[in-house]
């Protein structure tokens, strides 16, 4: 009975640990102890304000669906690490418009602000819309949204290098 106990109570410990990762919260890479992200904090990605099409919940094809950071780097392996807080997300800023591949840099109102994976980008309309992968814009769910940079309150957007080309407006 006792051994039983202890799993119970590892499977408690277990859970707990993935619980406490945020959108922005602490990188499982980070080997810092951090906050986790307050309920104030999650509001403020739930309550963005900025016009868009929410788009529909998909299904978690690289799992992890309570971490952006975590999320966008499935999705775009060679994103910097240590991204917990919202400036040290916005110190990887290069570039000033999206191609696929890049990473969405979307300040939220909290210390730690926000990540998506850029899908898409159409540029057969003015201005260009950007289709978003996420983890946690919407607490705990993988979804997707596509609007204009400004609709989907982004900043700026990180990209890897060799994504400008000769054809594009080119980096900031």
């Amino acid at each position: 009975m006792f051994r039983s106990q202890m799993k119970i109570v590892a499977l408690s410990l277990l859970s707990l640990s993935l619980a406490v990762t945020g959108c922005g919260g602490v990188e499982q890479e980070d080997m810092a102890s951090e906050q986790q992200l307050s309920n104030e904090d999650q509001a403020a990605h739930a309550d963005h304000g900025h016009e868009q099409d929410i788009g529909t919940t998909e299904s978690a094809v690289c799992g992890n669906c309570d971490n952006c950071v975590l999320h966008a780097r499935c999705r775009q392996p060679n994103l910097p690490y240590g991204l917990t807080y919202w400036s040290e997300k916005a110190a990887i800023a290069n570039s000033n418009h999206a191609h696929a591949g890049c990473v969405a840099l979307i300040p939220t109102g909290s210390a730690y602000g926000h990540v998506a994976y850029v899908e898409s980008v159409d540029r057969t309309v003015s201005p260009w819309r950007v289709s978003l992968r996420e983890a946690n814009w919407q607490p705990n769910t993988c979804s997707g949204r596509t609007g204009t940079k400004d609709g989907l309150g982004i900043w700026n957007y990180w990209c890897p290098a060799g994504s400008h080309t000769s054809n594009c407006a080119g980096p900031m």
